[in-house]
């Protein structure tokens, strides 16, 4: 289910407000009383709690109306096994990835169709927008792969057809997944590869169960949205906009 941008937003809200009474050391003798109160469209609502909230909602506002960049066209999940988003936020998570932990990447995996949860319309792009696109507080980590294991996984998300993995190409057959590569090589039994993926699926999330019992790379996670802003950001640096085309990287062939 799509989370609304009001969703998020109370969501954001909510985490200030309780750092700021948090931050209070104060100390209070606090007594309470209840009463159940019945929730419907006709309760109010409460000008008490508006006028509190009120410098802190137009504060979050102020953050998430800020414009990062621009789209030159729409980028969906649209299509079974790629698409214009999934192929740019799998894209940006391979090279950012190899940025943020500075060494390098061989490959991503992400979500695409569970993960990435609205598209990114043609024009400016705001941070609430992108916290549109993935409002969860996923992280990025690093996991050596061997290469017979990586064969596995590749072969999951094929017949699976719910992840992407960039630079990864490879075909469908009747017979089952076949001409893997990656990078335009076949995968080495032999080598070990280092996969940046989510948290969510290296704990075995979206049926990654075989990457519970992967090596992990000892880093600080960086959250997968923050990847996704300092890429939106780093194209407007210089000059860009985000755009970017199905990679066709993979085939289909059920002959």
């Amino acid at each position: 289910m799509k989370l609304s941008r009001n969703i998020i937003k109370m969501k954001c809200l909510a985490c200030m407000l309780v750092l700021t009474s948090c931050s209070d050391t104060t100390d209070y003798n606090l007594s309470y009383s209840w009463s159940p109160v019945q929730i419907s469209s006709e309760l109010g609502q409460s000008n008490q709690v508006e006028l509190t909230i009120l410098p802190y909602r137009n504060k979050l506002d102020s953050m998430m109306n800020e414009v990062i960049g621009h789209a030159a066209h729409d980028l969906t999940t649209n299509g079974r096994y790629e698409s214009r988003l999934g192929t740019f936020v799998t894209a940006l998570l391979h090279k950012q990835s190899s940025l943020s932990y500075q060494q390098p990447v061989d490959v991503a995996l992400m979500n695409h169709h569970g993960g990435l949860r609205a598209p990114i319309n043609a024009g400016p792009i705001t941070l609430g927008e992108v916290f549109e696109v993935m409002p969860f507080e996923n992280e990025m980590l690093l996991l050596e792969v061997p290469g017979k294991k990586l064969t596995e996984i590749i072969t999951f998300v094929g017949t699976s057809s719910s992840s992407m993995m960039w630079p990864v190409s490879f075909e469908i057959t009747a017979s089952g997944v076949k001409n893997i590569e990656v990078d335009g090589k076949a995968v080495d039994p032999n080598r070990t590869y280092l996969l940046a993926v989510s948290d969510y699926q290296a704990n075995g999330g979206s049926g990654f169960e075989m990457l519970q019992t992967m090596e992990r790379v000892d880093i600080v996670p960086v959250k997968l949205r923050d990847m996704i802003i300092a890429e939106v950001r780093e194209l407007t640096a210089n000059g860009d906009t985000v755009k970017t085309e199905v990679a066709n990287l993979i085939t289909v062939s059920m002959q």
